[in-house]
């Protein structure tokens, strides 16, 4: 049931085309409502935000079911009839009686209670923000040249970090140097829409990882990822209502945290560094003004890496 529901999250995410971070924001408020609603009938572990004792004939499942339809629905309103067929999917196999209606009453005001907390956590604020102009600073990137993406992001209350700068980033290497000559050269080889120094596998890899619009965004790909790890390890009901949750928490503060650095450093994409690098200083670097990336670049400062750190905090 909470890998059921999981995975309405990601399909909502994907035909929304949700951005990475507010990805990241929605299956937190999901995955910790679940395991709320569950931990009220279990209470086996400390709850993360919502302390409520559900009554002894209180169906665990549809708790679940109802908690994740209540979030997943103010959320995603646009596509309120698929989740309402997904609660009467789950539901159908549940007896109808008190154990029921008790789950389904438990799991609204638990997710009711963690949608009340989040409603006014800076996710949806408006920022004045103006790029620099200097070498190394983030410009918009064609084709598109988009705004940048959620530049207010790094102020949205954390969910369980004290702050967004609780653990700070070194910043990126100086431009004049010799390891942001390497990196440059790295990136421009091997990062080249025409590459002929990336192999198969590694254009593969890249592509694997990119999860760009229209898919379940990096932290939907790791979601998938531990569905993997819970079917293969074989985690109860419980198990997988604190791995869920604990896995979303922290993709959400790690979107946070690096989007609070992000526009922190302002620091300019590769397909910039690389047609400006008669700017940056460096005599190692060479300018390619036709130079065009394998990926689609994103609407925002490079450093550091978003999809790493996703990743380092799922692992």
């Amino acid at each position: 049931m909470v890998i059921d529901w999981n995975n309405v999250a990601l399909n909502a995410i994907r035909a929304s085309s949700t951005a990475p971070p507010i990805a990241s924001r929605a299956l937190a408020i999901l995955q910790t409502s679940v395991y709320d609603a569950l931990n009220a009938i279990d209470r086996t572990h400390k709850p993360y935000a919502v302390n409520l004792v559900a009554s002894g004939n209180t169906s665990r499942e549809a708790a679940i079911a109802s908690a994740a339809h209540r979030v997943l629905e103010s959320i995603f309103p646009g596509q309120k009839s698929t989740i309402d067929a997904a609660l009467a999917s789950s539901l159908s196999s549940i007896p109808d009686g008190i154990a029921e209606s008790s789950g389904v009453s438990l799991g609204r005001q638990v997710a009711d209670q963690i949608l009340a907390l989040r409603a006014n956590d800076g996710s949806n604020a408006t920022v004045n923000y103006v790029n620099g102009n200097e070498p190394g600073d983030w410009q918009r990137t064609p084709p598109a040249l988009a705004a940048p993406l959620l530049p207010h992001w790094g102020s949205v209350k954390t969910f369980g970090i004290a702050t967004a700068s609780q653990f700070p980033v070194s910043g990126p290497p100086a431009l004049s140097s010799a390891l942001y000559a390497a990196a440059f050269d790295e990136v421009k080889q091997l990062g080249a829409l025409n590459s002929t120094t990336r192999t198969t596998d590694q254009t593969n890899i890249a592509k694997f990882w990119s999860n760009g619009a229209g898919t379940a965004t990096p932290p939907g790909h790791l979601n998938l990822l531990a569905q993997k790890v819970s079917i293969a390890s074989n985690k109860s009901l419980a198990e997988n209502a604190r791995l869920f949750a604990m896995l979303n928490v922290a993709l959400a503060d790690a979107a946070i945290a690096c989007w609070d650095a992000k526009f922190d450093f302002d620091y300019w994409r590769p397909i910039t560094a690389i047609r400006a690098a008669d700017t940056d200083g460096n005599s190692a670097t060479l300018l390619d003004a036709q130079w065009e990336p394998l990926l689609t670049t994103p609407p925002f400062p490079s450093y550091p890496s978003g999809h790493s750190t996703f990743s380092g905090a799922a692992a």
